[in-house]
């Protein structure tokens, strides 16, 4: 007699579970987007458009239910700090999925709308469980991947400026220190790294913001004061290494 299968049991990865109570973050990062920035002809090295569009699709996460306590941003990648509420249970086969699902078609809609893109966009995900005491200096580090990256494409691009073709260009910086790369763009170009626009170096940081509304209780005609939870942008983060860095992170982190 053959054997029946019961296929559900070889579902071994769907009841993979984040532990209860315990902080997350979910990176997303895109694939093949180096090839997309082509495709699209975008501003070298950094294009206000598209990083836009990165946050308009990060957004869309709170919209379609889920409720990180901040999301950062920069390039082409994408961080939701989750302090304790997830759902699905939190299966994390469902997690990982869903939310990179949403980004990518959400920034497919909106590249196709504002710079007529009509080619399939997607992200890759990981979970990184974290102490909450552990979350600004992960997101430390992640700044400290967006200054890397904005000093590295600027270096590249004044070279490609220059006449180098990519080969050469990534020939000619290999073995250079950040110092070495940053004197080097401000000698071909002309442009101080310290002074690029904040977002370029330090990414964007979204999150809820509380604020209080002056309202009337419709049964008793009371004047009250209710609190009430607002998207936010904030383009000039300040340097998370710095007191007034923590002191802003913490400040978000502790409204949960």
């Amino acid at each position: 007699m053959k054997k029946i299968i019961n296929y559900k049991d070889h579902e071994i990865f769907s009841q993979l579970r984040i532990p209860a109570d315990i902080p997350v973050v979910i990176r997303c990062d895109g694939r093949n987007f180096h090839r997309l920035s082509e495709e699209l002809k975008l501003q070298k090295p950094f294009d206000k458009c598209f990083a836009e569009s990165m946050v308009s699709a990060a957004k869309e996460v709170y919209r379609e239910g889920f409720d990180p306590v901040l999301i950062y941003t920069f390039s082409d990648e994408m961080n939701f700090v989750f302090i304790s509420e997830l759902p699905f249970n939190r299966r994390l086969e469902k997690i990982i999925s869903i939310i990179p699902s949403i980004i990518s078609s959400k920034l497919a809609l909106m590249l196709k709308s504002r710079l007529g893109y009509e080619k399939a966009i997607s992200f890759d995900a990981r979970a990184i469980p974290l102490a909450k005491e552990n979350i600004v200096g992960y997101l430390q580090w992640r700044q400290s991947e967006a200054w890397r990256n904005c000093v590295n494409s600027y270096a590249y691009y004044a070279l490609i400026q220059k006449g180098y073709t990519p080969r050469s260009a990534a020939k000619k910086l290999e073995g250079l220190k950040y110092h070495e790369r940053h004197d080097l763009v401000f000698k071909l170009i002309g442009v101080n790294l310290n002074n690029v626009p904040a977002w370029q170096r330090r990414g964007v940081l979204v999150y809820k913001k509380v604020y209080v509304l002056k309202t009337t209780n419709r049964k008793t005609g009371e004047n009250i004061k209710v609190k009430r939870r607002k998207i936010v942008e904030e383009w000039e983060p300040p340097p998370f290494s710095s007191e007034e860095g923590k002191l802003f992170l913490n400040s978000i982190l502790d409204q949960r």
